[in-house]
């Protein structure tokens, strides 16, 4: 695959070709501005390749470099929010976001404003946010940056899980013993490809050995992790010695108590290894006794909440077991989770508050009790249009870049913008409701000469769609001036007031012939309900969500 940005730019990338299997770790090295952020972005599915395609992407959940503190969420909040975007059901994300909150140390901050948390908290937060569902794809691009010696172990171990859970981990770091002994392969970005490149040395730190035994086969799974170093005890062919190092212990107990037959751990211990508490990024050994091996029979993995398991019920099975990979999420339920996580970002950061002012001013200049009932219902539909442009527009811009490129590699950022969208058009639905319910209780249902009564269920129903047809064509106004199509602030705006006057006074647009519909019936006193410019509203929203969803992973 290749990419570039801007359609004459020059190539990030090119002619790059890779493979990630599963229960793997590759790292991608390379100089400033070489392109590894691109190359991150585009393995996450956050960005679409300008030339070739990746195909067979997992679940994927992605760490930026930079996790923007600018949102209107505490941390626990966001946490919540983000597992359902990955399809965990309420109760669950909860649970998953405290439960990796206190892993990482940062339990007591589970209540406090992003805003207010220091940087390594904040990166906490970033880091819980993509292990919450146990991504299938680990995206980490400097995530280990601004975390303190515990938490930087806890991410290590984290890691370790997913590859023994058959997740593949991608990631880009400055501390070259990052990780060390997990990677499977290494490559470095230079001269706009990808070379091989040598994987760093072994873990020098604490190893521990764990002793097991196992029903016949006594066959290991696949993929253990930390690729111990395995010893058969001649005496036993079920009994086997597994020695890896601190970081990967817990994860390897638990691939091997959740193996299928089960292992049984008889033993456990650490041995003693030269450790350099000075180098960056060394994982802080876990609390194992020094003295002689503790035997002990199947339990729960150190360091971890046992799960629990009602009497007479089988144990639980891979996808019981906190942070294991899920099913893939349904579409209509991502989206969903997706639309509600931006109309909460909306509603918090009283964004809305101006576009709801201005239409409220609006109507309060334009429609006066006792006025045409069709002439009120037009005027409100006209103004609706451009306040669901202004609506729109804030929606698709008002999540910060880096906290877009999260959501996106979660659900797609063709996805994540129809999200934008449809809070755009509900809140301007809900907006031009609230003005239609309102005229209709302050005008009168006769004519414009008021010689003829008009019928108010029809009037009603006219003037509802109406507006739904302003609110949509507003919708496709907004969308169409904004990112990704226009990026620089100033043309947006401007870009916009000039779309929305277009749409209301040029022939043949859908909302000029609702509007228009309305207008000309208060004369006679006739009501024509506005299906077929509804019709073409749908089609035009319709038309503008599909290409601003496409081009928000070729330019966001």
């Amino acid at each position: 695959m290749g990419r570039r940005y801007g359609l004459r730019g020059p190539w990030v990338l090119r002619g790059l070709g890779l493979d990630l299997p599963a229960h793997t770790v590759v790292r991608i090295e390379g100089a400033n501005g070489a392109g590894k952020s691109t190359l991150l972005r585009l393995l996450a599915g956050i960005d679409a390749p300008t030339e070739g395609r990746v195909t067979g992407r997992p679940r994927a959940a992605y760490v930026p470099e930079r996790f923007p503190a600018a949102l209107p969420f505490t941390a626990a909040g966001y946490l919540v929010h983000m597992g359902r975007v990955h399809g965990l059901p309420t109760a669950e994300a909860t649970a998953r976001a405290h439960m990796w909150l206190a892993r990482f140390g940062a339990a007591e901050h589970a209540a406090t404003p992003l805003d207010e948390l220091s940087k390594g908290t904040g990166q906490k937060v970033a880091v819980s946010q993509a292990l919450l569902a146990g991504p299938e794809l680990l995206v980490l691009d400097e995530a280990w940056t601004g975390l303190d010696a515990m938490a930087r172990g806890e991410l290590d171990r984290a890691v370790a899980e997913r590859v023994a859970d058959g997740g593949t981990v991608v990631f880009v770091d400055h501390d070259p013993r990052r990780l060390a002994g997990s990677v499977r392969a290494a490559y470095r970005l230079e001269g706009r490809t990808l070379l091989p490149a040598t994987a760093p040395p072994a873990d020098p730190g604490p190893r521990v050995r764990i002793e097991a035994t196992c029903g016949p086969p006594a066959v290991l799974p696949p993929g253990l992790p930390g690729t111990p170093e395995v010893e058969r005890d001649a005496g036993d062919p079920a009994a086997i010695r597994l020695t890896t190092t601190a970081a990967h212990s817990d994860p390897l107990l638990r691939a091997l108590i959740t193996a299928r037959p089960p292992w049984h751990i008889t033993g456990l211990s650490r041995l003693p290894a030269p450790v350099d508490p000075s180098a960056p990024g060394t994982a802080p050994p876990r609390d194992v006794p020094d003295a002689a091996p503790h035997r002990a029979a199947v339990g729960p993995v150190p360091g971890r909440a046992p799960v629990p398991v009602a009497e007479g019920t089988p144990a639980p099975g891979p996808e019981s077991v906190p942070g294991r990979a899920r099913t893939a999420v349904a579409p209509a339920r991502g989206t969903a989770a997706v639309t509600r996580y931006q109309a909460a970002l909306l509603a918090r950061s009283q964004r809305w508050l101006a576009p709801v002012l201005l239409y409220a001013a609006v109507l309060g200049i334009g429609v006066r009790a006792g006025q045409p009932l069709l002439d009120s219902l037009g005027y409100a539909a006209a103004a609706l249009l451009p306040v669901a442009a202004w609506v729109t527009r804030l929606c698709v811009t008002q999540e910060p870049r880096a906290a877009r490129a999260v959501t996106a590699a979660a659900v797609g950022p063709s996805r994540a913008h129809l999200a934008s969208l449809l809070t755009g058009l509900v809140c301007a639905l809900a907006l031009g409701g609230a003005g239609a319910v309102i005229v209709l209780l302050i005008s009168e249902p006769v004519s414009t000469d008021r010689t003829v009564a008009v019928p108010l269920l029809p009037a009603a129903l006219a003037g509802a769609l109406a507006a739904a047809s302003c609110a949509l064509l507003g919708t496709a106004v907004g969308a169409l001036c904004a990112r990704p199509v226009v990026h620089r602030r100033g043309w947006s705006l401007a870009a916009t007031l000039l779309g929305s006057l277009l749409a209301l006074v040029a022939d043949g647009s859908p909302a000029e012939a609702a509007v228009t519909g309305l207008v000309s019936g208060s004369l006679t006193g006739a009501v024509r309900v506005p299906l077929l410019p509804l019709a073409g509203a749908v089609a035009v929203a319709a038309a503008a969500a599909a290409l601003t969803s496409r081009l928000a992973a070729l330019r966001e």
